[in-house]
């Protein structure tokens, strides 16, 4: 981490999240999270206009900052010049800068995915007791959270889409399918069949995970979800206790109100 970086307090601040396939984008002041967008990663022409909009929500603030969470470096840091040129700031990244939001248990926090971190710490301090974090994004990612509130790993399997295209190029036959919500009753045809697969498979994955978490915790955990396919999962497993759409970037505001003490 930059030790020479002053974490100062803000009135409003732009927490950006740098995933694999897409970026997300919100305003953090007074009122919370707010004017949540999201643009293709791929797609540095889309950047422009998110990132006006966004800072532009901010004007008449006196202490502003940009902060951003990444899983993907290059694009991240393409991301953070643009902004910088945009808005005369420069971005602050989360790891690098900002410490984590929270302590971690494992043997290489450098190996951790920051977006899991953020959503964990934005979970945990959401329900403030032991809880399972499961995004469902281009990856799945199911993490644990101690009751003291500390991140305790997790696991890491292929997302629903990521798993429907690896049927379809790594066999002869099976199509194209996007994840998409499964029949009600038996898959007749094959593509049914795949969406059936892959969507139950992700709950059922998801049950017995946290199942073996709160065996490890001895205390049964709160389960919240996240990530653009977690209404897909989330519809067909009721042991779920909350869907909250953009924790990850909850989590990137609440690491910079960390730092700079105001939270």
């Amino acid at each position: 981490m930059n030790e020479d970086c002053t974490i100062a307090p803000v009135d409003a601040l732009v927490a950006v999240d740098v995933g694999n396939t897409r970026i997300g984008i919100a305003v953090w002041d007074d009122d919370g999270l707010h004017d949540v967008c999201r643009v293709a990663s791929s797609d540095a022409g889309e950047w422009e206009d998110a990132i006006e909009r966004a800072w532009g929500s901010t004007l008449g603030k006196t202490h502003r900052a940009i902060v951003i969470a990444s899983v993907q470096p290059e694009a991240a840091r393409r991301f953070a010049d643009c902004a910088g040129e945009q808005c005369d700031v420069e971005p602050l990244f989360v790891r690098d800068d900002i410490p984590f939001p929270m302590p971690l248990k494992v043997d290489n926090p450098d190996e951790v995915g920051v977006d899991r971190v953020c959503a964990a710490a934005a979970a945990y301090e959401r329900v403030g007791e032991a809880c399972v974090i499961a995004s469902f994004g281009s990856a799945t990612t199911i993490d644990c959270v101690s009751p003291e509130g500390a991140f305790l790993g997790g696991a890491i399997m292929p997302g629903l889409d990521m798993s429907c295209a690896a049927l379809h190029e790594r066999t002869a036959l099976l199509p194209s399918v996007t994840a998409d919500k499964p029949v009600d009753s038996y898959p007749v045809e094959t593509r049914s069949a795949i969406v059936h697969g892959v969507v139950f498979g992700a709950v059922g994955a998801l049950r017995e995970i946290t199942e073996r978490f709160a065996t490890l915790l001895r205390v049964w955990p709160r389960l919240i979800v996240t990530g653009g396919s977690a209404p897909l999962v989330a519809e067909h497993a009721d042991f779920i206790d909350c869907h909250v759409p953009d924790l990850a970037l909850m989590g990137v505001a609440l690491a910079y109100r960390k730092a700079a003490g105001q939270s």
